[in-house]
C-alpha cells in the first residue's frame, strides 16, 4: 500500500475538503454539464489524462466564472472522485487557474448568496470549512502510525469508530468543531484516540430526574459501574449512599461550573462537584458517546461544542424517546423483530439521568445510558458503515476493499462475485428488517452510515446494530397500533409525525446516505460496478413492494420516481440551520436530486 508522507498532510486535507464540498454543490444544485477535453486543459493536466473519466463544467453565471472539474471516477450514486487539480477561469478569458479550497468555497458561497438574495451567510460557512480542513490535517498528522492499520481486516469496534479521519464524505464541513481547543482535541476527539476520566457531581435526589426501562434505575447503574473499578475507594463512595452521582463529560463540566443555577445549588449543598473519578473512557465516532471496553454501558452526554451543523445537546424528549423505544422492545414488537430477524438489533438506551432546576430550561446534566453490545471481545469485527466506506486518508485501500480481497483469495473467486454475494447478505441482515419495521409498525429509523454498525463473520455481514435515541419517527397512520403496545407512547418523546415526514427521513438516511453510500464505497474502490449493486437493490425492493400488496408509497417512490427529495448538507449549512432544534419538518433543507435506482440503472441498461 502506498502511504503518503506527512509533508503532504496539508495537501491531503485540502484535496479532501475540495472533494466533499464540490460534490455537495454538484449534487444539490445540478449546475454542471459535461465538457470536452480541450488543448489547454490537456496541457495543464499533463500525463494524468488517462486517469480522467470525464470533464465537467460548473458555470457560476452571476460571477462570469467557470469551474472546470476533471473527474477520476464518475459515480451513479452522486459522490464522484475528483482529479487534482480543479481549475477555474473567467468566461471571457481562456487562462486556466488552479483552485485552492478557500477560493473554491468563496466562489461557490458567493454564487449561492447572489442566487438566493442572502446577505451575511458567507463568514460562518467559510469559517467552518477552514476549521474542518485544519482538523483533517491535524488528524492525518496524528494518525500517521496507523496508516496501514486503517484498512486492516482484523479490527475492533472502537478502532472502526475512531477511523473516520475525513468524516462524512458528502458534507461541506465534515470535521468542523467550534468550542474546543487544539489541546482538548488531543484528549477528547475520536480521531486522535484520547482517553480520559469523567467528572462527577453529587446531587440531592430532590433535584434528580431519571427513568429506566430495566430493573435498575440510572442512578444505581452509575454507582455499580463505579464500584466495579478497582481504583475507586468504596469507603469514599459510602459517604454518598443517599446522594445521586452524576457523570459528566469533562468539556461539559467546565461549562456547568460557570452557570448561575449550578453555583447556587452548590452553595445550598444540593449539588457538589467531586472532580474526576473512575475508569477512562474514549470517544466513539459521535464524539459525545463514550466507550469503555470493560463496561456494560456506553454514556452519551451533552457537550458545549458545535460539530458540523449542530450544538451537541441531549434534549429531554430524546432522553424519554430512548427509554420509550427500549420499552417498545419489551412488547410484541421486540418479539417480532427477534423472531423474524434474529441478526437485527436495536442498541437500547434504557435509562437516563438529569437534573431538574424547576425552571423549564435544559440543565446540561443529562446523560444517556446506552447498552454496550461491543464490550471486550464482543466488539471484534464490528464497524460502523462509514468506517467501511471511508476513503483511505493515506492513499491505501478502503476497509471494504481489503475485506473483499481477503475473501476472494480465501474462496478463489472474483472480487465482483464476492461483492455481489456480500451485498445480498447485507440486504438480508439490514434492508429486510428495517423495511419490515416501517411497513408493519410504522417506525422509521434514522439509519445513516454513522448510526449503523455491521458485525462481520468470515468477512461477511452477520449481525446489524442500529443506535440513536434521536432517530426514530412514528407514522401517524400506525400510531394507534403502537399506543396499544405502549399506552404512554409519545407523551414525552414527541416522536409521532406525518407519514410523509417519516417516509422522507427514512428515504434519505437509510437509502441515500446509507445504502447508496455503501454502493459508492464498493464502486469507487473498484470492486464492482455501482449499477450491478443498484440492480440487486431494485430486485429486493420490487419483491418487498409485491409483498406489501403494491401499497408502499416509499417503495414506489424509490422504484418509479426519477428525482427524489434528499437532504442538502451544503444548503443546510449555508442557511446555518441546527438540525437538532426546531420541528421535524424544518430542521434541514431538502432538494430534489437524481434517483440512482431509476436514473442510474437506466444509464447502465443503456436507456
Amino acid at each position: 500500500m502506498e502511504v503518503r508522507t506527512l509533508t503532504n498532510s496539508k495537501q491531503i486535507a485540502e484535496q479532501a475538503t475540495i472533494q466533499s464540498f464540490l460534490n455537495c454543490y454538484l449534487r444539490e444544485t445540478g449546475h454542471f454539464f459535461e465538457k470536452k477535453m480541450d488543448d489547454e486543459l490537456r496541457v495543464r493536466i499533463g500525463g494524468a489524462e488517462s486517469e480522467i473519466e470525464k470533464i465537467i463544467s460548473c458555470p457560476l453565471a452571476h460571477q462570469n466564472i467557470e469551474l472546470i472539474v476533471p473527474i477520476h471516477t464518475w459515480s451513479l450514486t452522486g459522490r464522484h472522485l475528483l482529479n487534482d487539480p480543479v481549475f477555474y477561469k473567467m468566461t471571457d478569458h481562456n487562462e486556466l487557474l488552479e483552485l485552492d479550497y478557500v477560493t473554491l468555497v468563496s466562489l461557490i458561497t458567493k454564487e449561492l448568496m447572489i442566487e438566493q438574495s442572502m446577505v451575511g451567510a458567507e463568514d460562518e460557512l467559510i469559517l467552518r470549512v477552514i476549521l474542518s480542513c485544519r482538523n483533517i490535517k491535524r488528524y492525518i498528522e496524528g494518525r500517521i502510525e496507523d496508516a496501514v492499520s486503517l484498512s486492516d481486516t482484523d479490527f475492533h469496534f472502537i478502532e472502526a469508530e475512531q477511523s473516520l479521519l475525513l468524516g462524512h464524505l458528502l458534507h461541506p464541513t465534515p470535521k468542523s468543531k467550534q468550542g474546543i481547543t487544539e489541546i482538548e482535541e488531543l484528549i477528547f476527539s475520536p480521531e486522535l484516540k484520547g482517553e480520559f476520566q469523567l467528572h462527577y457531581f453529587s446531587a440531592d435526589p430532590s433535584l434528580v430526574l431519571e427513568d429506566s426501562s430495566i430493573s435498575q434505575q440510572a442512578s444505581e447503574i452509575v454507582k455499580d459501574e463505579l464500584q466495579r473499578d478497582d481504583f475507586v475507594d468504596h469507603e469514599w463512595m459510602s459517604k454518598y449512599e443517599n446522594r445521586v452521582l452524576i457523570p459528566i463529560h469533562p468539556l461539559q463540566a467546565r461549562d456547568l461550573m460557570e452557570r448561575s443555577k449550578v453555583k447556587e445549588s452548590i452553595a445550598k449543598g444540593t449539588l457538589e462537584y467531586l472532580g474526576t473519578i473512575g475508569p477512562k473512557y474514549t470517544a466513539t465516532s459521535s464524539f459525545r458517546t463514550l466507550y469503555n471496553k470493560n463496561s456494560d454501558y456506553m454514556l452519551k452526554f451533552s457537550v458545549p461544542v458545535k460539530i458540523t451543523n449542530s450544538l451537541r445537546a441531549n434534549l429531554q424528549k430524546e432522553l424519554d424517546r430512548g427509554v420509550e423505544v427500549a420499552r417498545l422492545m419489551e412488547t410484541e414488537l421486540g418479539d417480532y423483530l427477534r423472531k423474524s430477524f434474529p441478526c437485527f438489533n436495536i442498541v437500547e438506551d434504557p435509562a437516563y439521568l438529569n437534573i431538574d432546576f424547576g425552571d423549564g430550561e435544559t440543565s446540561g446534566f443529562d446523560v444517556v445510558i446506552r447498552k454496550n453490545p461491543f464490550k471486550g471481545v464482543a466488539g471484534q469485527q464490528a464497524s460502523l458503515i462509514a468506517g467501511l466506506c471511508q476513503d483511505h486518508a493515506f492513499g491505501g485501500n478502503s476497509r471494504i476493499r481489503a475485506i473483499i480481497e481477503e475473501i476472494a483469495v480465501k474462496e478463489n473467486r472474483t472480487l465482483e462475485d464476492i461483492s455481489l454475494d456480500w451485498f445480498e447478505r447485507y440486504m438480508n441482515v439490514v434492508v429486510d428488517p428495517i423495511l419490515s419495521l416501517y411497513h408493519q409498525y410504522g417506525i422509521a429509523v434514522e439509519a445513516h452510515q454513522q448510526n449503523s454498525v455491521i458485525q462481520l463473520e468470515d468477512g461477511y455481514p452477520e449481525r446489524f446494530y442500529y443506535r440513536d435515541n434521536q432517530g426514530y419517527y412514528y407514522c401517524e397512520s400506525k400510531a394507534d397500533q403502537l399506543v396499544k403496545l405502549l399506552p404512554d407512547l409519545n407523551r414525552k418523546s414527541q416522536t409521532i409525525c406525518a407519514d410523509e415526514v417519516a417516509e422522507e427521513r427514512l428515504r434519505y438516511y437509510f437509502f441515500f446516505n446509507h445504502l447508496f453510500g455503501l454502493v459508492n464505497g464498493f464502486g469507487v474502490s473498484g470492486l464492482v460496478g455501482e449499477g450491478e449493486l443498484l440492480r440487486s437493490l431494485r430486485v429486493r425492493l420490487e419483491k418487498q413492494l409485491e409483498e406489501s400488496g403494491n401499497s408502499s408509497s416509499l417503495l414506489k417512490s424509490l422504484l418509479e420516481e426519477s428525482e427524489l427529495p434528499c437532504k442538502a448538507n451544503l444548503l443546510t449549512r449555508f442557511h446555518d440551520m441546527d438540525e437538532l432544534v426546531g420541528s421535524l419538518e424544518t430542521q434541514s433543507v431538502y432538494t430534489k436530486i437524481a434517483n440512482p435506482l431509476v436514473q442510474g440503472v437506466e444509464l447502465v441498461n443503456g436507456k
